[in-house]
This record gives structure tokens, C-alpha cells and sequence, in this order.
């Protein structure tokens, strides 16, 4: 019988110790020979959800390059900056998106639901720390555990092949050619639903994860700056703007904001209320490339500026 214990606390010991080196091995590896490459000529870089996704062409912007990525909460956001302003000595100045729906608790279901974990958590987990970790476990334990099957997976699979280039995956401009039909069934989704209410429920965790992204762009001697895209004025998360004030005022006071939200539009420039298409995109992103080309990221006061161009006639 005491043979047998010893057998068994051996077997354990061993096949625990065999996961741990599964698990954390290729993390480290990962962690270590990654590729977060962006060009050279990047000296501006934007990073958020889908709405400056589809709202800025970077091919239309000089020196600039937008890494927003659909459904991408803060918390996965921060695991990317820190990779890439490491590894991109030439990039001088960080875009970051706070728009209304970032305050939202569906944040939190963008962080640590099963839907959107899987698809980010295995792309970024071998960047987190001990806490990001505990976060998702504390939240959704069950869902995690499937999860780190997965990255395991796919970082196994990039130790074989020896691909540790993650730049092709950070995100970028997406083009939609949708025009203004789809507009009217975002209406109709946002009043069948009732989001967007005047009473908001604070997702914390989103919010945290953006002050711990302008520290470490501080401490890395970036610029920082949040910036809000173009919305149709009928953007159902815009019944929050209350709350979405009271929040930058508290929490995000020594940070410029750029918000370009009142940037005049047509509907036919919408794909939907939160996202422009092509057309809108293409105005936005040239009239954007004309003011910073023009100074505004070193102007004293840069909300005036472009609230001064905004109430004049915008040449496209």
C-alpha cells in the first residue's frame, strides 16, 4: 500500500510538473522571440475597438498607423502597447479611443467572456501578468481553463514552426463599403434591446486597464492622447454622455482629448451608427491628416482648433 501512495504522489508530481512545462515553456518562448514590427515610418499609432478601425485610413495619413481591433477591450489592448512601443523605438505618439461604449459593463464580457477570451486570450496571454491572470480566473474560471487549452495550442504550434511574428494580427483600418441602410437596422436593434439607457452600468476593469495603458505610455516618454471617432447622432451609447464626461473629468484630466464626434457627416457616410464606411472614412481620415499635418497634436488648445474647423466648411 505505501508502495502504491508512492506511486501515485510520483505520478502526479511528474504529470503536474509536465503541464507546468507545456503551459509555460512556450509562454516564455513567446514572451521572448515575439515580433511586434510595425514601419519605421510610424511615428503616430492608434489603438481601439472597431470604431477607429473603420474610421481611420492610415493609408491617407501621413507617418501613421492604426492598430484598432474589432471588440478589443482595454485589457487585450494593453497586453499589445506594451510589445509594441518596446519594440518600435520610432513611435513618438500614442491614439487611444475612449468612446462611450468603453465605459459600458459589456466591457467586461468583451474581457473575460468565453466569445471574445478565445479569440484574444490565446493572441496575447504569454504578455500578461500574474494579475491580468488572476482577473479572468476570478471572473470566469470555467471559461479560462478552455482557453488556455487553446493558446497552449497555437503556441505550440508557433514553437514548431517558428513563427513568433505577431504583427500581421495587431489590427488595422477595415474598410466597409456598407452605406446608410444598415443605419436603420441599428436603430431598430438599439430600441429592441433598450442599451444605451441614461443609467449606465460602469464596467470598472475597462476603465483601470486604460489608466494602466497612458502609464506605461508615460513611463515609455510617449505622448498620449484619447481621441473619440465620428457617431452618427443617433449612436445609442451616446445616452451615456453624462457618465462618459463625469469619467474622463475624474479619472483622465491631464490627458488631451480629441473628439472628433461632431465631424460632419452625411448618413450615407455611416455603414451604422458606430462605424463609418469607406466614404466617411476616406473624408474623416484626409480632413485628420490635414490638421495634424497642420500642427494640432502641438497645439496648446487642440479641442478649440478642431472645433474651429469643424464649424467651418470643410473642404473634402
Amino acid at each position: 500500500m505505501e508502495k502504491f501512495l508512492k506511486r501515485t504522489i510520483w505520478f502526479i508530481v511528474m504529470a503536474v510538473c509536465l503541464l507546468v512545462s507545456v503551459i509555460y515553456i512556450p509562454n516564455y518562448l513567446v514572451d521572448k522571440e515575439s515580433k511586434f514590427y510595425i514601419q519605421r515610418s510610424s511615428k503616430i499609432v492608434l489603438f481601439g475597438h472597431s470604431h477607429p478601425e473603420c474610421a481611420f485610413n492610415d493609408s491617407l495619413i501621413s507617418n501613421f498607423k492604426n492598430l484598432s481591433h474589432s471588440s478589443e477591450p482595454y485589457f487585450y489592448t494593453y497586453q499589445k502597447i506594451k510589445k509594441v512601443l518596446s519594440q518600435n523605438p520610432q513611435i513618438e505618439t500614442v491614439l487611444i479611443e475612449y468612446s462611450n461604449n468603453q465605459i459600458d459593463e459589456k466591457m467586461n464580457d468583451w474581457t473575460w467572456g468565453y466569445k471574445y477570451m478565445s479569440n484574444m486570450f490565446p493572441q496575447y496571454v504569454s504578455f500578461m501578468d500574474k494579475s491580468d491572470i488572476d482577473l479572468l480566473i476570478e471572473n470566469n474560471p470555467k471559461d479560462f481553463m478552455n482557453c488556455m487549452s487553446i493558446s497552449t495550442r497555437k503556441n505550440l504550434i508557433r514553437l514548431f514552426t517558428w513563427n513568433y511574428n505577431f504583427s500581421d494580427g495587431l489590427g488595422g483600418y477595415l474598410r466597409i463599403d456598407k452605406l446608410r441602410n444598415a443605419t436603420n437596422d441599428a436603430a431598430k436593434e438599439a430600441v429592441s434591446n433598450n442599451i444605451g439607457n441614461n443609467s449606465t452600468n460602469i464596467s470598472s476593469v475597462n476603465i483601470d486597464y486604460l489608466q494602466k495603458i497612458i502609464t506605461y505610455c508615460h513611463a515609455q516618454h510617449k505622448k498620449v492622447f484619447l481621441v473619440r471617432s465620428p457617431l452618427h447622432k443617433n449612436y445609442e451609447y451616446l445616452k451615456n454622455e453624462k457618465d462618459f464626461t463625469r469619467i474622463r473629468n475624474e479619472k483622465f484630466s491631464d490627458i488631451d482629448f480629441l473628439d472628433f464626434n461632431k465631424f460632419p457627416l452625411n448618413d450615407d457616410d455611416f455603414a451604422d451608427y458606430g462605424h463609418l464606411n469607406y466614404k466617411g472614412a476616406t473624408k474623416f481620415s484626409k480632413w485628420f491628416n490635414t490638421m495634424v499635418n497642420s500642427g494640432l497634436l502641438l497645439n496648446k488648445n487642440k479641442q478649440a482648433l478642431i472645433d474651429k474647423s469643424l464649424s467651418g466648411s470643410i473642404s473634402m
